[in-house]
């Protein structure tokens, strides 16, 4: 796809019953369960962190708690996964941003100029607007790490690489596959990965075979779901799907014998191509609904894309817009809220006993090269914000939006949602015995979080021009247990080393942020623990008055012993009793703008990341 396009002109948990609000007050929201059951699902921690997960996006939309999987053979999403942001430096001497240069007269100006200019070259890459990793380089291992966790909390099965244009990317795609066996082998499930070609495709195919799938070393990575690693590109069985056989009838680079016996072969799928129903995958759809292709039982669900009129993004066409609602035929003037993204899952939903495998089209591409398009500056795949396909963290107004909305429609698919509350056996932990620890074995509400990704960040952008640094690292968490009893909260926070000692002045040393449903709250958490610990073991109970302000409402304890921090927080301070403990929480270390929600996915840690909570309540 990218600039190639242009050739086509030719837990023991019950779902929170309360809404979080994401501004500066909450609301009360459906009642909880009628019923209390005892929990059999004998989940392991790592599952039962991913059922609990819970949170609300900017717009009030709920990501809930789930039940357990539907069944995993017909239920799998992929997501459209670059590599190459960093790898053209030749064709990238600064950084450029569209939408910031859309947002002046010079700018404007810069981007209509079809001569060599400082603001805006022809023939080099374009970013839409700004991610919120900066213009980052996909072998930056801090956004690769980020990126893991992030799509691991999705619930993605497998990143489809895209590999459409005959370059295979050899330092960031080891670097994202050693990742993602780092944390496989910590017993997390990350996605799997597998390649989409089409340019030449028997020829990228070889490559992608020849750099990655000769070793064994990266089998429990692929992709496969019928037994062999699964690639896509183009046989002679392609029936002029892809636009290289449908466009092009001297192609013929097709796969070899060899690599088709090698790989689980899907056909390339292109949106104006001829449909192959029986063997192709699509990344995209022109139509709507979108095509379910019967054979593969695969669909396309994309942010947002090109038009049958022109494959420019930048021709701005309504269809082509976040914002497009497929349903009304309409543009919303607030795109932010996915109208595109959400009609196009609408699809899913509707004719979800037909579709084994969705296609998410894409996560992050972020950039175009600047053509000149009869006279006047063209972009193919992205153009700004608003005309992107990418559903990544922006520093635009979207924020966080796409995000949260792929998490939640990710697991209204793959999920059962929950709707029965469980039963809790309560518990008194003597915090002040380090022996007793050991009682944090028989709770059931253990929560996981990555090891080793609260990493410092020191790596250049994708033009090569600056490093973006960070050294907010500092607490790594990665297991959270919880239990209560008639009167306490009680938390146990793990780390990967010892928690560092708390410098006397520091209001985020080792956090905790709870939601209880209140009315005023920062991001929906009404409460914050621990900003003020003092030497005795005592510490802070503090309830929002709207936003990240803060007043008194009481005294909780901690410990420290060795990598484990303990917390003892008196249930009345937050309004709770033993018998309606239901709560949102997640805990952080060292975020380095705390009044900034989007900065829980960027600095210090935060488990879990960004807007995400784990849920826990009775």
């Amino acid at each position: 796809m990218k600039k190639f396009l242009v050739l086509i002109l030719a837990l023991i948990m019950l779902p929170l019953s309360f809404s979080c609000n994401s501004g500066n007050s909450g609301s009360s929201g459906n009642k909880p369960p009628e019923s209390n059951v005892n929990d059999q699902r004998n989940l392991d921690a790592f599952e039962y962190s991913l059922m609990n997960l819970c949170g609300v996006d900017a717009a009030g939309r709920r990501v809930e708690p789930a039940f357990d999987r539907k069944e995993e053979s017909t239920h799998t999403v992929g997501l459209f996964y670059s590599v190459w942001l960093g790898q053209h430096q030749h064709q990238q001497k600064d950084i450029y941003d569209i939408t910031a240069l859309l947002a002046t007269q010079e700018g404007r100006d810069a981007l209509d100029n079809m001569e060599e200019n400082d603001l805006s070259r022809v023939g080099e890459f374009h970013f839409c607007s700004q991610p919120l990793y900066g213009y980052y380089n996909m072998a930056d291992p801090w956004v690769v790490a980020r990126h893991v966790e992030l799509l691991t909390a999705c619930g993605i099965d497998y990143l489809c690489i895209d590999a459409t244009n005959n370059v295979v990317y050899q330092k960031p795609t080891f670097l994202l596959l050693d990742t993602l066996m780092k944390f496989q082998k910590q017993g997390f499930r990350v996605p799997k990965v597998m390649f989409y070609t089409n340019s030449y495709s028997g020829t990228t195919v070889t490559k992608i075979y020849n750099e990655f799938y000769q070793t064994e070393k990266y089998d429990s990575i692929w992709w496969s779901p019928n037994g062999k690693p699964m690639i896509i590109g183009i046989t002679e069985n392609n029936k002029k799907a892809s636009d290289q056989t449908c466009y092009n009838p001297g192609f013929d680079y097709f796969i070899t014998d060899a690599c088709k016996q090698f790989f689980d072969v899907k056909e390339s799928q292109w949106p104006n191509g001829n449909l192959n129903l029986e063997d192709g995958i699509p990344w995209m759809s022109w139509q709507y609904p979108q095509v379910v292709h019967t054979g593969t039982g695969s669909v396309s669900v994309s942010v947002a894309q090109h038009s049958p009129e022109t494959i420019y993004m930048s021709d701005m066409h309504n269809h082509s817009s976040k914002g497009y609602d497929h349903a009304t035929r309409t543009k919303h003037d607030d795109w932010t809220l996915g109208q595109n993204f959400q009609s196009e899952w609408n699809t899913v939903f509707e004719n979800e006993k037909d579709i084994k495998n969705v296609m998410v089209t894409s996560w992050n591409e972020w950039m175009a090269i600047k053509q000149n398009y009869n006279g006047k500056h063209g972009f193919v795949d992205v153009y700004t914000d608003e005309y992107t396909r990418d559903c990544e963290m922006s520093a635009g107004k979207d924020g966080d939006n796409f995000y949260m909305q792929l998490v939640q429609n990710v697991r209204r698919y793959k999920l059962n949602a929950q709707t029965a509350s469980f039963n809790y056996n309560k518990m008194t932990i003597d915090v002040d015995n380090q022996a007793s620890l050991v009682q944090w074995d028989y709770v059931t509400a253990k929560y996981k979080d990555f090891a080793g990704e609260v990493m410092a960040r020191d790596y250049e952008n994708a033009a090569g021009t600056f490093n973006y640094t960070d050294n907010s690292n500092r607490n790594d968490v990665t297991d959270i247990r919880e239990v209560h009893n008639n009167n306490y909260l009680y938390f146990y926070v793990k780390t990967l080393y010892d928690v560092t000692e708390y410098n006397g002045e520091d209001e985020n040393w080792m956090n905790v942020l709870i939601s209880t449903g209140g009315d005023k709250s920062f991001a929906g958490y009404d409460f914050i623990i621990n900003r003020a610990p003092k030497a005795n073991g005592k510490t802070s109970v503090e309830r929002s008055t709207g936003g990240y302000a803060w007043e008194n409402a009481g005294e909780a304890e901690y410990r420290v012993y060795g990598n484990v921090m303990l917390y003892k927080i008196p249930l009345s301070a937050l309004g709770l009793t033993a018998d309606n403990c239901r709560i949102e929480f997640k805990v952080t270390d060292n975020i380095t703008e705390p009044g900034n929600i989007l900065n829980y996915y960027v600095s210090g840690e935060s488990a879990p990341l960004g807007r995400l909570s784990f849920s826990y309540g009775k």
